[in-house]
């Protein structure tokens, strides 16, 4: 019986750096400690040296050369007895202009050739669900949650991050609101990250700028302030991000101010600065940084909100029992692949001949 074989997991990274460790590193690392037969492996890959067979493969972000090659990797591991779940966690559109345009090019060939999505957002699953019926969904939890720190927003200088990545058109419209600030306050401390553009607005005596930070250091750098401001425009894109940089500024004592998009659907009254538009971000976050009293409220009900409900451990037992269920099922899913492809015409034009069935599956003896 297929239902017999038990739940072994290939991982591969196929972006790695700083973004993948929140997504992919913690959780499948975290597995492993418990006991899970979990591999993870970082490109350049070669598929028959690391995936085994029967196995539950969870792609992150591929990119192939083409359709034709996606369609070759769908059939090389159906024809090995595995699931490939499409880990993709952003809206397509927000991708830079080359991988927007190649991902056109192949018709989304990695979000529709594969047994269904992996993904960290349920709104992002029903935009694409078009492509991809089928999707996973686990939300992105926080790994490590640091003690909670009050004294730190006593102490001076006040520091400001702005931390987030392509948030070019955000950024532009708080930058004058915050240039302005630091002009007021001579003593505010500005950190920016990445954005060169935003970090020249600022006085230099007063910009703390990094071109990039690994996770750790970022993780660092996110402690060593009091106030972080994530803008983020209103849009349906924008929308399917999730709220993973609220997180963890809850669990490094950071209070927030956000939005107007995303921020609000998660959050619960008191736990960060909700603005109605960009051009609010700055002027909410001066009156925070005003009032101690306030800051300190928002900062302690955030942490005890990520402690409670967004901490990793927690999720781990959840996550095993889902990804344990999808592997039971993996005939039934493997069938509804076939018969989604061959509904759509896929497999009248992609060679159907050498695609088979389930029934095709190595045996439990092979």
């Amino acid at each position: 019986m297929l239902t017999d074989r038990p739940l072994r997991i290939d991982v591969l990274v196929n972006s790695p750096g700083p973004h993948d460790q929140v997504r992919i590193r913690d959780p499948f690392s975290a597995l492993q400690k418990l006991g899970v037969d979990c591999r993870i492996h970082e490109r350049p890959f070669r598929f028959s040296s690391c995936i085994r067979p029967h196995s539950l493969v969870i792609w992150q972000r591929p990119l192939p050369e083409n359709r034709q090659r996606q369609w070759e990797h769908l059939q090389w591991l159906r024809q090995r007895g595995c699931l490939l779940l499409t880990e993709w966690d952003d809206h397509p559109t927000l991708f830079p202009e080359a991988i927007r345009a190649a991902l056109s090019a192949m018709a989304l060939a990695p979000l529709g050739l594969c047994h269904g999505l992996h993904t960290s957002s349920a709104r992002l699953a029903l935009e694409l669900r078009r492509i991809q019926p089928l999707a996973l969904v686990l939300d992105n939890h926080v790994n490590a949650i640091a003690p909670l720190n009050l004294a730190k927003h006593e102490a001076a200088p006040l520091r400001v991050l702005v931390a987030n990545q392509n948030r070019g058109a955000e950024h532009q419209r708080i930058s004058a609101g915050l240039a302005q600030w630091a002009e007021a306050d001579g003593q505010l401390q500005v950190v920016v990250v990445a954005d060169r553009e935003l970090a020249q607005r600022i006085p230099p005596n007063q910009l703390e700028y990094h071109p990039s930070l690994g996770y750790a250091e970022y993780r660092a750098v996110l402690r060593s302030c009091q106030i972080a401001l994530l803008p983020l425009a209103e849009g349906v894109a924008n929308g399917c991000k999730t709220p993973i940089k609220l997180l963890e500024c809850g669990a490094e004592s950071v209070a927030v101010v956000c939005g107007p998009e995303l921020y609000g659907r998660y959050a619960p009254l008191g736990v960060a600065g909700m603005a109605p538009s960009l051009e609010a971000v700055v002027p909410i976050a001066q009156t925070l940084a005003g009032d101690l009293k306030q800051r300190l409220e928002q900062v302690s009900n955030a942490h005890a909100w990520v402690s409670r409900q967004w901490w990793l451990r927690d999720d781990l037992p959840s996550r095993l029992w889902l990804y344990g269920q999808i592997w039971q099922r993996r005939q039934q899913l493997d069938q509804r692949l076939v018969e989604r492809l061959n509904r759509d015409g896929t497999l009248s034009s992609m060679q159907a001949e050498e695609f088979g069935s389930e029934a095709d599956w190595p045996s439990q003896a092979s």
